[in-house]
């Protein structure tokens, strides 16, 4: 190799290094400080899910009472829409003004109750049901009917109804695990009872007047009836030998 290409060669492989030498003292962080992790880098191994795997959310946590609890919270809230739509339709379609006043009391109490219901669900992170469930076909068979018929249906369900509930409320006050599930079935059973009360006395009132009218006028008295022993006595000829003239 000629003198030239040694010196070319070497004039080469310096501006090289040089070049190599100034870029690394000219940017120093970027030696120093790895690259900022992204924020599916930072969640590492969590990938799209947040690294507290959703704990701090009441979804997250999943369901905060025993089975016996959630149970017994859906069929409250059944229950309570049952009743709401009951007592709108007493009022609607009662023939008595005493049946309309039940379904109205049953409508207010019972939307207050299904509200208090609904936040104590929402705390216990329990999902209620969207509807009535089988209680729908009663609502339904007695949507049907009107008059004298429905007012008879409907305290005779209304008893029924609340007879049933006033066990469930009992039970869950007493053997409750949760304490404020039992603080709710404690407070509400007071209100299932006055409805019950409410409803035998209407029901029992409502029977008194259907006996009174089917019972047929008495008879009159022999005295009045023509024909009768008095009358035939005032009638009868007298059997004494009757009186010579003078």
């Amino acid at each position: 190799m000629n003198m030239n290409g040694k010196i070319a060669k070497t004039v080469l492989v310096f501006g090289v290094g040089s070049a190599m030498a100034i870029a690394q003292t000219s940017n120093p962080a970027s030696a120093q400080n790895p690259p900022a992790a992204t924020s599916s880098t930072a969640k590492g191994s969590h990938g799209n899910h947040s690294a507290d795997h959703g704990m701090n959310s009441a979804h997250g946590m999943g369901v905060l009472v025993g089975k016996s609890d959630e149970q017994f919270i859906t069929k409250a809230a059944q229950g309570g829409m049952m009743e709401v739509e009951v007592g709108k339709l007493a009022q609607e379609k009662g023939s008595s003004n005493e049946v309309k006043e039940l379904g109205k009391k049953l409508e207010q109490d019972h939307s207050k109750a299904n509200d208090q219901l609904k936040q104590l669900a929402e705390n216990k992170n329990v999902p209620l049901p969207t509807d009535m469930g089988a209680e729908k076909a009663a609502v339904e068979k007695l949507r049907a009917l009107s008059g004298d018929q429905f007012d008879k249906a409907f305290l005779k369900m209304a008893v029924k109804d609340h007879k049933k509930d006033i066990n469930a409320f009992q039970k869950e006050t007493n053997n409750a695990m949760d304490s404020d599930v039992k603080e709710f079935a404690s407070k509400t059973l007071p209100t299932l009872q006055e409805h019950l009360k409410e409803a035998e006395q209407l029901q029992g009132s409502t029977r008194g007047r259907k006996a009174a009218s089917n019972v047929s006028p008495k008879a009159g008295s022999a005295a009045e009836k023509p024909g009768s022993a008095a009358d035939v006595a005032t009638k009868a000829p007298s059997n004494a030998p009757a009186t010579p003239s003078k």
